[in-house]
């Protein structure tokens, strides 16, 4: 008797802890800690949630607001301005906001390409404006850039360069002496922005330049004062004097040559007169690879013609480059003018052709250089060119 007794209590609490063990695992979700702990995490990101959408309410700058901004730090005081239509015209840039000032003048937000791994800087960029034309470029500030490293870089004696450098029809490149050691593609950007900028309101007077004007320009800056004509072709391949007036304009080379080293894109023939003396130059562009982080440099490399042939080198100059960030240090293009174009003209960045510390970018010179003298080297003035 006493052992079923026993075994009776022993079957009693057997089943009283199975059942409290299947209450247990049957009690609400509602009531357990799993959901206490979910609870108290969702309540804490709702409240931060709340938070951070008060904070950002509180804290948005709205468009015109950001505007006021600008405007205070460009003139210093609330200036009237009237929204206009923007626009671009120019491959370079891209117009973002314009504005006709309470002074006459106009404030462009552009924003430049060409930078640093494809970057860009954008700038608000005041014109100035006298009689219905442009008079200069009041101010350029920086308002913000993608991918640009070294933005620091510019300082505001680079940015007062466009004011106290401008001229009528000004175009700005870096290798004008824009260029801020180290910052060289966001230079190229900022420039191109206050150009985009200028296109936009000379185009609001309809003094946009055709490629015909920018071309002459270009080139008349390498030869000063003296008078020069122009000569490219026509669109059936003939010999044509070039205008301020020309839409368009077409070189000696119809189609890029291009190999390894170097791209050879155009050619162009320069005459006029010293003294009793005609003087015809021809003028190729040509871009040298092998620069830096695989960029180049583009060189604008002018021969002499004698007696119906290509004689020598009459001067080198850097129109543009892509990713040279000393650029700057290079001074010896000088060197390459009066060599004769012979058989065995080849350049290496050694000895006078070479600037320590820009070894790259003086490969990439050399290269763009040798390309434009092995066109030179190989062309029939009579007959046309062999690459053509």
């Amino acid at each position: 008797m006493k052992n079923n007794r026993l075994g009776n209590e022993a079957h009693d609490s057997t089943e009283e802890l199975v059942k409290a063990a299947e209450t247990a695992t049957k009690q609400p979700f509602i009531k357990s800690a799993a959901f206490k702990c979910v609870t108290a995490l969702l309540t804490v990101l709702l409240i931060c949630g709340v938070f951070l959408t008060i904070m950002n309410g509180l804290l948005a700058v709205s468009p015109e607001e950001r505007f006021e901004r600008a405007i205070m730090k460009i003139y210093g005081k609330s200036v009237p301005a009237t929204a206009v239509a923007v626009e671009d015209y120019n491959s370079n840039a891209t117009i973002n906001e314009a504005y006709k000032m309470g002074d006459g003048n106009y404030l462009v937000k552009s924003t430049g390409k060409g930078g640093f791994s494809g970057g860009t800087v954008t700038c608000w960029v005041v014109i100035e404006v006298k009689g219905g034309a442009i008079s200069g470029v009041g101010k350029v500030i920086i308002d913000s850039n993608v991918g640009q490293s070294y933005i620091n870089y510019i300082n505001d004696k680079f940015l007062t360069a466009f004011t106290t450098n401008y001229e009528d029809g000004a175009y700005f490149t870096p290798a004008e002496g824009f260029i801020k050691t180290g910052a060289t593609m966001s230079a190229t950007a900022i420039c191109n922005a206050v150009n985009g900028a200028l296109d936009f309101v000379n185009a609001k007077f309809g003094n946009i330049k055709t490629e015909g004007e920018k071309l002459l320009e270009s080139i008349q800056k390498v030869y000063g004062e003296t008078q020069i004509s122009v000569y490219g072709t026509d669109a059936d391949g003939n010999e044509k004097l070039i205008t301020a007036e020309d839409e368009t304009v077409t070189s000696f080379i119809s189609t890029p040559i291009i190999n390894s080293t170097v791209t050879v894109s155009t050619m162009y023939k320069v005459r006029y007169t010293d003294g009793d003396k005609q003087i015809e130059h021809l003028l190729v562009t040509s871009t040298g690879k092998g620069g830096y982080e695989k960029g180049t440099v583009t060189c604008l490399t002018i021969a002499t013609v004698e007696n119906g042939a290509v004689a020598k080198i009459y001067k080198v100059t850097i129109t543009e480059n892509e990713k040279q960030s000393f650029i700057g240090k290079i001074d010896w293009l000088d060197k390459f003018s009066g060599l004769d174009i012979s058989e065995g003209l080849v350049f290496t960045p050694t000895g006078d052709f070479l600037t320590t510390g820009a070894t790259m970018s003086s490969t990439a010179i050399c290269n763009a250089v040798n390309g434009a003298v092995d066109y030179l080297k190989a062309l029939t003035l009579e007959g046309g060119n062999e690459n053509e």
